[in-house]
């Protein structure tokens, strides 16, 4: 499912009643056809449809939740509710394009030697309420802008910029560039690089400066969430210099 459609159907947003709606009037008007004494048990029955797949998506996102607790009480990393500072930090899309956008369900501490801070990214595109998870990774160094998003994820992210196909092999996912120059992305996605995507589900990353963000879909297993980690990390510490150089040179120039 798209990732945009995931964050719609988990948020109970108006596009979930439209469905039902849509699907809730020709029952009825089959059952008006076929035998009116039916026709308000059918909407009924649909209607416990709804109850139980809203009630199915809250007992999975608790327990998504509870699982992350432990998983990360496990690594001694720090839970909290929200993290509005962390907005500050991130001045580049995607995150730049809703000044009302809100940081929830971080999680903060230190993994293979860098520190990271990951949770919940909500934000409005076009009157539509969206949203993703990120993840963001220590650099002591700078990077060159960049972002390049999974074709999946663009709708959620809502990426700012007209987006270039790329084209890496092994990846079954489409990439696309939608920030950036085109060799610095694929220098950063090199064989070594994909090896270690192409174990994870798709996610994307932006970076500028000393900001290198992954983003990821929302409402994900906490094995995924772990894997993807350490995906981030494997793409982090298989950067080429030459990307690190460039990093720099970009930076000496913006100062």
């Amino acid at each position: 499912m798209r990732a945009d459609w995931s964050w719609q159907l988990h948020q109970g947003a108006a596009v979930v009643y439209v469905i039902w709606f849509a699907v809730a009037v020709p029952l009825a008007v089959a059952g008006l056809l076929l035998e009116p004494r039916w026709v308000g048990w059918m909407v009924l029955a649909w209607f416990l449809v709804l109850i139980v797949f809203t009630l199915a998506l809250r007992v999975g996102d608790s327990r998504r939740r509870r699982s992350w607790a432990e998983a990360a009480a496990e690594q001694g990393w720090r839970l909290s509710a929200s993290g509005p500072e962390l907005r500050d930090r991130w001045p580049f899309p995607p995150f730049d394009g809703d000044p009302r956008a809100q940081v929830i369900d971080v999680t903060t501490g230190r993994h293979r030697g860098r520190e990271f801070w990951t949770g919940r990214f909500r934000h409005k595109v076009r009157r539509r309420d969206l949203g993703f998870d990120f993840l963001d990774l220590q650099v002591d160094r700078p990077l060159p802008p960049l972002q390049v998003l999974p074709a999946g994820l663009a709708p959620v992210a809502a990426a700012s910029f007209l987006p270039l196909k790329l084209t890496v092999p092994d990846l079954q996912a489409q990439y696309q560039l939608f920030n950036g120059r085109e060799d610095h992305a694929m220098a950063v996605l090199h064989p070594r690089a994909v090896e270690a995507l192409a174990d994870v589900p798709p996610f994307g990353f932006s970076c500028e400066g000393r900001r290198f963000v992954a983003i990821l879909p929302a409402y994900r297993e906490s094995v995924t969430a772990l894997a993807q980690l350490n995906a981030a990390c494997d793409l982090l510490d298989l950067m080429p210099e030459q990307i690190w150089r460039e990093g720099e040179q970009w930076a000496a120039t913006e100062h």
